[in-house]
């Protein structure tokens, strides 16, 4: 081997150790397993929020240790609410700001990846029966149409010193991350249904009744009090109260403006199922035909039927009524019933152990005051609503102009022949007798017969609108009787009072700064006879 052969032959020996060399040499150090998915979304899938169909979300009570399950669904054609006994949501958009918020979330800092870790981020499942832990976070979960999920999250505390971000997981993970969040989205009931419950437009209201009756349920008898009765026509007057005493009495307009409010913006805190027969008769307004289920339901909620004088039957209420009509017709009928106390979820939707034996053990008794240790329970009140067409309330109708009859045809009468240049006389057959009082006759029919055909254009226009009126209000009146049909609502005790107003506060002395007035004054609520008694 020659001198050049050998030095070759190290060379390729040492350039082939370098390569095993390198190739032996460890390259950058790996990530561990539990970090390879920081930074990627936690469902890469969810792409598109129009695809959410439902959405599911579930709070955990500490005080009470149980969880509280709210949702919204797209069922049979309308979003629905099927924790509160699938009552309509106005929920398109919310749910679609919420989806878009769960949309492309990435895990972006991993916080722990242990289930031991739970407790302290606060994401333990509010489901989960075995673990003993107070500290729970808030899951939500987006369905599409099908029920596939598309998204499920729980979402623990806020992280610290980072606004806007939480601590996250998956609920078939373990493992924690921190995650920026915008949430749009709100459990409360309140904030998913349609807020105007009355559809009912102040501005047009023309007449306002407070009935402060009461029902006295265990001697069955009514007991009147003071009935105020406000009218304004038109809509732009001020308002009048009937039975006022001018000389020393005015209305306390403040306090009409604030009831007219009270109606006008009407919110409802809860809702409860009626029986489904008496669902039935208030949609075909029928009258209502009941059996011992519907009356006892009835009763617990606090409404009741009287007999008339004239053998009939009327829904009377446990604490009176208030009868609003506007100028369009639509005349509401808004019954007040029994107070109960609860917390926001016995009040949303009813008692786990059914709403007739709780609602009935929940009644407010007098004592409740007396017994509340729980500040959480707040007073409420079932109302029972109902409308109908008062064509009085829009207005008096057209009346038809009266065609003038002619007065006939001109006496004959014996006219000299007068000379062209010989002046008139008084006493010419023209200007005196039958023919002048023909005359008379004729110039008062040519005056209302052009009154005539000026006016039955306008009436006719008058009267087409005035029909169409009503037709509008009829429609009114049977969309909203069947949405008022199926249920009882719920408003807070601070609604019934701003409703329930009498003459101590609607009535002031005149020049007074304060309210005054006798509040047991007013006409009855109710014709002599008109008895308290079980429902046929």
């Amino acid at each position: 081997m020659t001198e050049i052969q050998r030095t070759l032959t190290f060379a390729v020996t040492a350039a082939l150790s370098l390569v095993v060399a390198w190739a032996a040499t460890p390259g950058p150090p790996k990530a561990p397993k539990i970090y390879e998915n920081v930074g990627k979304d936690f469902y890469p899938d969810f792409k598109n929020a129009d695809a959410a169909k439902q959405l599911d979300v579930i709070a955990y009570n500490p005080d009470t240790a149980e969880a509280r399950v709210f949702g919204v669904a797209f069922k049979d054609g309308l979003w629905r609410i099927p924790s509160r006994h699938n009552y309509p949501a106005d929920g398109k958009d919310r749910l679609a700001k919420c989806a878009a918020s769960m949309i492309e979330l990435k895990r972006e800092v991993l916080a722990g990846s242990r289930a031991a870790d739970h407790t302290e981020f606060e994401v333990v499942d509010p489901l989960d029966e075995k673990s003993e832990s107070l500290k729970r976070g808030q899951r939500i979960t987006l369905k599409d149409e099908a029920g596939k999920t598309l998204a499920d999250y729980i979402i623990g505390k806020a992280v610290p010193s980072r606004a806007g971000y939480y601590y996250i997981r998956r609920p078939d993970e373990d493992t924690t991350y921190e995650a920026k969040v915008e949430l749009q989205l709100s459990t409360k009931f309140a904030d998913w249904i349609e807020p105007d419950l009355l559809k009912l437009d102040g501005p047009k209201l023309n007449n306002i009744t407070v009935d402060n009756y009461s029902v006295d349920t265990d001697k069955g008898r009514i007991l009147r009090s003071d009935q105020s009765v406000l009218t304004r026509n038109p809509t732009t007057d001020p308002w009048k109260l009937k039975e006022l005493d001018e000389t020393k009495e005015e209305v306390n307009q403040d306090e009409v403006r604030k009831l007219v409010s009270a109606l006008d913006d009407l919110k409802i805190v809860g809702i409860r199922p009626k029986p489904i027969k008496l669902q039935r008769d208030l949609r075909l307004d029928s009258g209502i035909k009941l059996d011992q289920a519907t009356a006892m339901d009835l009763g617990i909620k606090g409404f009741f039927f009287a007999s008339t004088p004239d053998g009939g039957q009327q829904l009377v209420s446990k604490e009176g009524d208030v009868i609003a009509s506007t100028n369009e017709g639509v005349e509401y009928l808004l019954h007040f019933g029994e107070v109960f106390s609860g917390s926001e979820e016995e009040i949303e939707f009813g008692f786990a152990k059914g709403d007739e034996a709780k609602d009935a053990e929940k009644k407010d008794d007098g004592e409740g005051d007396k017994k509340a240790a729980d500040t959480s329970k707040k007073k409420n009140r079932y109302l029972f609503v109902t409308t109908q067409l008062n064509p009085e309330a829009l207005g008096p109708k057209p009346e038809e102009p009266v065609k003038p009859e002619e007065p006939g045809e001109a006496p004959k009468v014996d006219v000299p022949v007068r000379a062209e240049d010989s002046p008139a006389s008084a006493d010419q057959p023209e200007n005196v007798g039958p023919l002048a009082e023909y005359n008379e006759k004729k110039r008062i029919y040519d005056a209302a017969l052009a009154k005539y055909e000026a006016d039955k254009p306008k009436f006719e226009a008058d009267e087409k609108s005035y029909e169409q009126k009503s037709k509008d209000g009829e429609k009114k009146v049977k969309e909203l009787n069947n949405r008022f049909a199926n249920w009882y609502y719920v408003i807070s005790a601070d609604s019934f009072e701003n409703l329930r107003q009498g003459r101590k506060t609607l009535v002031k002395e005149k020049g007074a700064e304060k309210p005054a007035g006798n509040p047991e004054a007013g006409a009855p609520g109710f014709p002599p006879g008109f008895n308290f008694g079980a429902p046929k």
